[in-house]
């Protein structure tokens, strides 16, 4: 990953006008690391406009630097985009797409890889457990190219809310000794994981918590219980006066379910696509099925979009997890016969 720093670091001492974006429907990490290289680039000097063309959820939006956070822009004078977290270039979104792909020269910082990779600069790593871990070896690389501070603590309250919601609070299996000892100086410049967690997972309006309501009455389970899903409709979130930010973390709750390895969650968003989110236990990938749809992530959280019908996505989705299941495992069941014995 040197050289690949190297080029990064090299790319942002040259330019001025610098873009950055995530995906739609931005999580803890996609909004943590745009925010926290917005404080680095800017204390160089850097001309910075982040975006995020579903905006900021109202559970992100006390993360310092948040009001920077525009939906689009119509400027393109921009010499260098940074797009961190996507998984794919088309995640980005329609309105923020053209803004991104007229800079000269495209940076991609990501923990997804998948067969939609692009850029003219990669900084691509699957074991880091979030893209926050790679935000923050470029800004140490930044500091030491520059010689001045910027591992401030708004970009550490920034980045541990990254690994944080990443890591469901530390509990997932992409969790390693890297992730951990981050956490420790992230914490030792003032992010106290305590009230991030408790922002991040105990915060939740009354309409998300309503929300929640109808999506576990709405859940559905195959007849083996390995894969389980639900949906919000439009009427739902007409009834109760929601937007799909207030959706964060309701796949979670499906996952939970004992016997589930793949839960999928269907949002009907009014004036969208179905927007469907999906979580997996250790051994599963969901990437693999939402690539299938045209959307990426990585093995154990995974995304797309669909402009169909919600009963008819929710049909050829359900299916495409129901055949992949099934070939991981006869996989796995391939693999421990040829081991044979124990």
């Amino acid at each position: 990953m040197r050289k690949q720093t190297e080029q990064a670091v090299a790319a942002i001492r040259t330019a001025h006008r610098i873009v950055l974006a995530s995906h739609v429907n931005p999580d803890g990490d996609a909004l943590g690391c745009i925010l926290a290289l917005t404080h680095a680039l800017r204390s160089l000097g850097k001309d910075v406009v982040p975006l995020s063309q579903d905006g900021v959820p109202e559970i992100y939006r006390w993360l310092p630097g948040a009001e920077w956070i525009e939906a689009q822009t119509e400027r393109r004078d921009f010499e260098l985009a940074i797009v961190c977290d996507a998984g794919v270039m088309e995640r980005t979104g329609l309105k923020v797409r053209p803004t991104l792909e007229s800079a000269p020269c495209l940076m991609d910082i990501d923990h997804h890889i998948s067969d939609g990779t692009f850029g003219d600069i990669q900084i691509l790593d699957s074991t880091a457990a979030a893209t926050a871990e790679l935000i923050w070896d470029l800004i140490t690389a930044l500091e030491a190219d520059a010689m001045q501070t910027l591992a401030t603590k708004d970009v550490a309250i920034c980045l541990m809310t990254g690994l944080i919601t990443d890591t469901g609070s530390f509990r997932f299996p992409n969790v390693t000794p890297r992730t951990f000892q981050l956490a420790a100086q992230l914490q030792e410049l003032g992010a106290i994981p305590a009230p991030i967690t408790e922002l991040v997972f105990e915060n939740r309006t009354y309409g998300s918590v309503k929300m929640l309501g109808r999506a576990l009455d709405a859940m559905q389970l195959t007849t083996d219980g390995r894969i389980g899903w639900s949906h919000i409709t439009a009427k739902d979130f007409s009834e109760l006066n929601a937007t799909d930010a207030e959706t964060e973390g309701i796949v979670n709750h499906i996952r939970a379910v004992t016997t589930v390895q793949v839960g999928i969650l269907f949002r009907e968003v009014p004036g969208s696509k179905v927007r469907i989110s999906m979580r997996a236990r250790d051994g599963m990938d969901v990437n693999k099925i939402a690539n299938v749809f045209g959307g990426g992530g990585h093995k154990l959280a995974a995304g797309c979009s669909v402009e169909l019908p919600l009963a008819e996505v929710e049909k050829l989705v359900v299916a495409e997890a129901i055949r992949q299941v099934a070939l991981t495992v006869s996989e796995a069941d391939s693999e421990q016969a040829a081991s044979g014995p124990v």
